[in-house]
């Protein structure tokens, strides 16, 4: 953030410099309006009183003393003694701080305008910053939602539910295989309880037929009944193994179906989680696609708003400090035409000019270097445009309006120097001088303190006598 302190106490002072300077030469003004002189003279008397009264009416602060009232005495002033200064006639000093003290006059309200019109480029700037980091957070979800791409996680879950595929069909194939197994073997065992139970049915039918029959051929029957029982038997025995085998495979084939079912859940869960990144990766390329759009309308703000703040610093900035400047410069050349009688409000006058000038050098320095900071960020950000070159050109005026700034407040030091006030005055007019000599880059000397004990705790013997030798030394004495 720039610093402006130093320019709003320059401002403070010389608000109460230029106040001071004004009474003073009215006071001045009024005593010189008393010398006698020619017709001419008598002429520029009159203007030089007229002037020490309009003058009086904007130092008091007059109700009527508004903007517009003091621009138009200003002016009046000046134009009511431009034809005296310079002349021959007893008034010509006289006109000449007059002139310029309407010219300042002038010149400080330009300089008002100049720090509006630099108030406003400051404010548009600082919005345009703001449009600059909106821009940045709009650039960065664009990127973000651009860059998604879940390809490589969907081809990891395709590559995943054609395993689990594979495996399903792997799994129903076998359990096929295990129905079909059980299927036949059932079969088998149902011949099996068909046949033991046709057997037992004969062997029952041969037992009713025992007690109507002779003991001979009862145990004939008997032995009948006995092979069918047997082949009875042995057929639901047969059936039983067989019962025990399908018991075997039955817990293999309801496993082999629990696999199946594991493998289809996974592959729903799988298909779930494949959709889902699918609807994420088409958000995102909406999300893109509307931040990307929104990005290159704030860009094109932010380019209309940049066209628009080179356009007023390059209008009405420069125009109210070019005038601001101008002016003042105006005032300064009007002094020259006062060097003798009125050498002391000459030089007083010239201060105040110096410092308004430096103000307004210092001020431009302040809005070059927004300017340069303004581009720089855009440089920074990313947006296309010739920022590096405007940050170069921005901040080399800002260098030399620096330069400007610094040598007008020495100017304004040596011209309060330049008035000879002795006295209290003096100190205060010198103390204000070392001020501007401050602001102007000049660093006061050190004040030399003659410390004649540290000297001797210092200085050792033979060090005493390498000195002596050194102030004896002939070559040295030649020199």
């Amino acid at each position: 953030m720039t610093n402006t302190t130093p320019i709003m106490t320059s401002i403070e002072g010389s608000t109460a410099l230029r106040r001071g300077i004004t009474i003073t030469s009215i006071s001045m003004l009024i005593a010189l309006s008393g010398l006698a002189g020619c017709s001419k003279s008598d002429d520029a008397q009159a203007a030089v009183k007229q002037a020490g009264r309009s003058f009086t009416s904007i130092a008091a602060g007059d109700s009527t003393a508004a903007r517009p009232f003091n621009e138009q005495t200003y002016k009046e002033t000046e134009d009511l003694v431009a034809g005296f200064a310079g002349s021959e006639n007893g008034f010509a000093e006289a006109a000449a701080v007059t002139l310029a003290i309407s010219k300042l006059g002038q010149a400080s309200l330009a300089s008002q305008d100049a720090s509006t019109a630099e108030t406003a480029a400051l404010h548009e700037a600082r919005v345009i910053r703001g449009m600059i980091n909106e821009w940045l957070t709009m650039n960065a979800i664009a990127l973000a939602a651009d860059q998604f791409d879940p390809s490589q996680e969907i081809a990891e879950i395709d590559k995943i539910i054609k395993l689990r595929e594979d495996d399903i069909q792997h799994h129903t194939t076998l359990f096929d295989r295990i129905n079909s197994e059980i299927a036949e073997i059932d079969s088998i065992i149902a011949d099996l309880s068909a046949k033991s139970d046709e057997e037992r049915n004969v062997a029952g039918g041969l037992e009713l037929q025992m007690p109507r029959v002779s003991a001979t051929e009862a145990a004939q029957i008997a032995e009948r009944v006995r092979e069918h029982t047997l082949r009875a038997d042995q057929f639901e025995l047969e059936a039983m193994r067989n019962e025990g085998v399908v018991g075997q495979l039955r817990p293999g084939a309801r496993e082999i179906q629990l696999n199946v079912e594991k493998a289809n859940s996974q592959i729903t869960l799988l298909r779930a989680a494949r959709n889902e990144l699918n609807d994420r990766a088409q958000t995102s390329r909406n999300n893109a696609r509307d931040a990307e759009q929104a990005t290159n309308e704030s860009t094109n703000r932010i380019n209309d708003a940049v066209a628009q703040y080179a356009q007023l610093r390059s209008n009405e900035v420069e125009s109210a400090n070019q005038k601001a400047i101008s002016t003042t410069r105006a005032s300064i050349s009007a002094l020259r035409d006062a060097n003798s009688a009125l050498k002391e409000i000459s030089s007083l006058t010239k201060a105040s000019a110096q410092q308004t000038l430096a103000e307004c050098y210092s001020r431009q320095a302040i809005g070059f270097g927004e300017e340069a900071i303004l581009y720089h960020a855009l440089a920074e950000a990313g947006i296309q445009g010739d920022w590096t070159s405007r940050v170069e050109s921005a901040r080399a005026s800002q260098a030399e309006a620096h330069e400007a700034s610094q040598d007008a407040y020495q100017g304004a030091a040596s011209a309060l120097r330049g008035a000879r006030i002795r006295g209290d005055e003096g100190d205060k007019i010198e103390a204000t001088a070392a001020r501007l000599d401050l602001l102007g880059g000049v660093e006061p000397e050190p004040e030399f303190e003659d410390d004649y004990e540290s000297d001797e705790e210092y200085y050792d013997d033979e060090d005493t006598q390498t000195a002596d030798d050194e102030e004896t030394d002939p070559a040295k004495d030649e020199d």
